[in-house]
């Protein structure tokens, strides 16, 4: 069986978003499976596995927005972790 893969256009819509965040999130290592297609050429995309962003949204335990401030520390915070 193949592994499916989302956009960063698609994963914008699904996460609420922007594509420009998400290309920023993939190079910073969030989508652990995120590769560039076709490999790293000039004007390559990101390929993120559907099993990537479903594990993010099962990690969304609120509904309500997480200010941007915030969000930006809970993400440097995440990411130092995993350094």
């Amino acid at each position: 069986m193949s592994a499916q893969f989302y956009t960063t256009n698609d994963v914008a819509g699904i996460l609420k978003f922007s594509p420009k965040t998400i290309r920023d999130w993939c190079g910073r290592g969030v989508f652990p499976g995120a590769e560039k297609y076709p490999s790293n050429t000039r004007g390559a995309e990101w390929r993120i596995p559907v099993t990537d962003v479903e594990a993010i949204k099962r990690r969304q335990v609120t509904t309500e927005p997480i200010p941007r401030d915030r969000l930006d520390q809970l993400m440097d915070a995440a990411l130092a972790k995993s350094a």
